[in-house]
């Protein structure tokens, strides 16, 4: 690997310091025009890449910024840091991506070492439980501390930092009213684990509509699942198995659990949807193209990170007065998945 090319290694080949090096760099009107040609011409010719981390350092101004997610192999997850880099990059940013952590001493050393790279601000999906969570010492000393920092996926009430989030509750109710309308009664409901805030959102949401629409209140039609397509499966399998009076619908909290209860339903011979009915939620790429093609509340994943990253920026420009709340609305998909109750069926 070639030595790192550094400032005073072109200060020495221009016989120029590197103090007149940094100005020229950052088009100081103090260098003259034809030093600036000179110092450019020689940076092409060397390959030279900025060391950012100094530069903030000097200025007190940095173009990075830290994005911490719980995991960013997750589709969800995935789709919005794509949003966020798109328009970073647009706006001259550069984007460093952490895994955060499921509990908030964890999450608070990753804020920490981002903190620590000198970042202008911090994007970040913390282990928040509920809408009014008590901010543990270093969240506190964090919001009093003017740092810039915008929640993704997590709305708070009222907000506690700037955030960015989906009208989830709007869109399991939306869920739930579509099923009614096709005769259902008997819903299941895979809910997930841990119970971050979002996840606890759609549940409390989905018993509300429950309650309204009149579903049968079943304990046993309640689930919990992780995060991953074989949670998915697991939990559809617990689901089905236990229940001698299956549900005519299944809502799920996520795209992914709900693709591994259609894989397992698959292999039981049961027939989606003239059996059972399956909804998933966020609209991700997947249940377009499973079998049979996902119901799902879709989320704007990608304009969930943009406008988190434009409410960062505005935040850094100092053109934002208090935590700023951001709820983008979401809307139900039909597809393959859903139809109308076997009961109505056979009345009908």
């Amino acid at each position: 690997m070639n030595k790192k090319v550094t400032l005073q290694d072109i200060g020495r080949k221009l016989g120029l310091s590197a103090t007149t090096i940094s100005l020229a760099l950052r088009n100081h009107p103090r260098i003259s025009r034809e030093t600036k040609e000179r110092v450019n011409v020689l940076l092409e010719e060397l390959k030279y890449q900025p060391n950012r981390v100094a530069r903030a350092l000097v200025t007190g101004k940095s173009n990075l910024i830290g994005v911490i997610v719980p995991n960013s192999s997750d589709q969800y997850y995935a789709e919005v840091f794509r949003g966020i880099e798109d328009v970073a990059r647009l706006a001259n940013y550069h984007v460093l991506l952490s895994n955060g952590s499921y509990d908030l001493e964890g999450y608070a050393d990753r804020v920490k070492e981002m903190m620590g790279l000198l970042v202008g601000g911090i994007i970040a999906a913390p282990p928040f439980m509920n809408e009014k969570p008590r901010l543990p010492r270093f969240w506190q000393d964090l919001r009093e501390s003017g740092f810039h920092i915008v929640l993704v996926n997590r709305q708070l009430d009222p907000p506690l930092f700037h955030q960015v989030a989906a009208d989830y509750g709007s869109g399991v109710r939306m869920a739930a009213e579509a099923l009614a309308s096709m005769g259902h009664r008997r819903v299941a409901y895979i809910s997930g684990e841990p119970a971050m805030l979002p996840i606890r959102q759609r549940l409390t949401a989905f018993r509300r509509a429950a309650r309204k629409l009149e579903f049968q209140d079943d304990p046993q039609l309640f689930e919990n699942s992780v995060l991953t397509f074989g949670g998915g499966y697991d939990a559809g399998k617990r689901l089905w198995s236990r229940l001698k009076k299956k549900p005519t619908a299944i809502v799920s909290f996520s795209d992914t659990v709900a693709v591994g209860v259609l894989r397992y339903l698959h292999e039981q011979g049961v027939t989606v949807p003239d059996e059972v009915s399956i909804v998933g939620c966020d609209g991700t790429a997947i249940g377009e193209f499973t079998y049979s093609s996902l119901t799902t509340v879709c989320t704007p994943m990608y304009d969930v990170g943009k406008q988190a990253f434009e409410l960062l920026l505005a935040a850094i420009e100092g053109k934002t007065a208090g935590p700023q709340s951001l709820i983008l609305p979401v809307k139900l998909t039909i597809r393959e998945s859903v139809g109308p109750a076997l009961t109505q069926r056979k009345a009908s």
